[in-house]
């Protein structure tokens, strides 16, 4: 780290001329609110800890990270609504979850639970099974049937 991304002692992130920069020219600052522990060292004081926002390069990866993960959620969208996918592999994607931490979550084993995201073993589910994976999602049964985003 250079010495002109550090923060000195006694002043925050915002303080900073590339932080007031990057503040000017975009107009939302959506993850000012993640706050991060901060440590530094002083010979006098030795260790010292402080939570403050941010650095404006870590905002922009979780931005990045975020604006990827909204694309895949609209890519599976697109296979749900074309008939390629089951709604399982929305609303899995929407919860940030992947095959094994859904089997995990269900008691199925991953086989069962790609089967589940096709359209076939969709349709072949019973109900005490749709039951399942509407729980985990925290969603009414008849959303995992019939998604809002089909209508």
């Amino acid at each position: 780290m250079s010495e002109k991304q550090k923060v000195p002692a006694g002043k925050s992130v915002d303080d900073r001329p590339e932080g007031k920069e990057a503040t000017a020219q975009t107009s939302e600052t959506p993850y000012r609110y993640n706050r991060e522990l901060f440590y530094s060292f002083d010979r006098e004081k030795g260790f010292s800890a402080k939570v403050d926002y941010q650095y404006d390069a870590n905002q922009t990866i979780i931005r990045q990270s975020w604006d990827a993960a909204e694309e895949r959620l609209n890519a599976v969208r697109n296979k749900v609504i074309g008939g390629k996918r089951s709604p399982i592999a929305y609303y899995m994607e929407k919860q940030l979850m992947e095959v094994p931490m859904l089997a995990a979550y269900t008691g199925f084993s991953p086989w069962r639970v790609r089967w589940h995201l096709t359209v076939p073993g969709f349709r072949r589910m019973k109900i005490s099974t749709l039951e399942k994976y509407a729980e985990i999602f925290e969603i009414p049964v008849q959303e995992l049937k019939s998604p809002h985003f089909l209508t």
